[in-house]
């Protein structure tokens, strides 16, 4: 009997304001997998996300299992093993260090990580001794990550996880996830949502495409990054220049 994946939904609609913004999706993800989340500004990249972590979603159908169980039948304390969101701007409510902010996010139970490591990674180990809530958009958004990976949950949901990076920091986190989840080995898995084509292209290995109007396409990276489906999601024509994609 094969394992079951780590995620799965089974016909999950997201509504918002009057619209269908993912109808029926029926779509999994397994060990190994890296999944990129496409769509233009509005399409419901931020509400599937908080769907599949199992937050608040109105207007919400259908059903979400992590590893083969519903996931309200998981106990608060096991789902934070399962899984991991990182949102799209952390909100800071105490002056803490990044490296106490980093403490207090270990989970009892989870696989140990050795964060002196994960922290050169993302380079952040200059930051260790400075408030988290005082850091600059990218620098707050690396410690964010690697708040992710120290929950040790076998799968991370990231919200944009490169949106305020400068192009050598991209490199940096693209780097990271392509290390942290190899593809075809390991029990862990992730799904970020992202804009630039190219990025995801060097990242991830399965996309989800996101079309706006609730229909939505799933595949391997070279399927959904073609000429076609990238004018489906964004509504403007792209072309491929030496392996990069730039909107026509």
């Amino acid at each position: 009997m094969s394992e079951a994946s780590l995620l799965e939904t089974r016909a999950l609609t997201v509504r918002a304001a009057g619209r269908a913004l993912v109808e029926r999706l029926d779509w999994r993800v397994n060990a190994g997998e890296r999944w990129c989340v496409i769509g233009r500004n509005g399409a419901g990249k931020s509400l599937v996300l908080r769907a599949l972590a199992g937050l608040g979603v109105p207007g919400r159908d259908g059903e979400v299992l992590w590893q083969g169980r519903a996931q309200q039948e998981w106990p608060v304390g096991t789902a934070a093993t399962l899984r991991a969101l990182m949102p799209q701007q952390a909100q800071d409510r105490f002056a803490l260090t990044v490296e106490r902010t980093l403490a207090l996010s270990e989970v009892a139970g989870s696989p140990p990580l050795r964060v002196s490591e994960l922290m050169t990674a993302l380079d952040i180990e200059s930051l260790a001794s400075r408030r988290a809530d005082q850091l600059s958009g990218g620098e707050r958004q690396r410690v964010a990550l690697a708040q992710c990976a120290v929950q040790g949950a076998a799968l991370m949901l990231l919200d944009e996880p490169v949106s305020f990076q400068d192009p050598a920091h991209q490199q940096v986190v693209g780097r990271w996830l392509v290390e942290a989840v190899p593809a075809r080995v390991g029990r862990q898995a992730w799904v970020a949502s992202a804009h630039d084509p190219s990025w995801i292209a060097r990242v991830a290995t399965h996309v989800l495409a996101l079309l706006g109007d609730g229909r939505w396409r799933a595949g391997p990276v070279d399927e959904i990054l073609s000429a076609p489906v990238l004018e489906q999601t964004y509504g403007c024509a792209w072309r491929s220049v030496e392996g990069a994609w730039l909107p026509a």
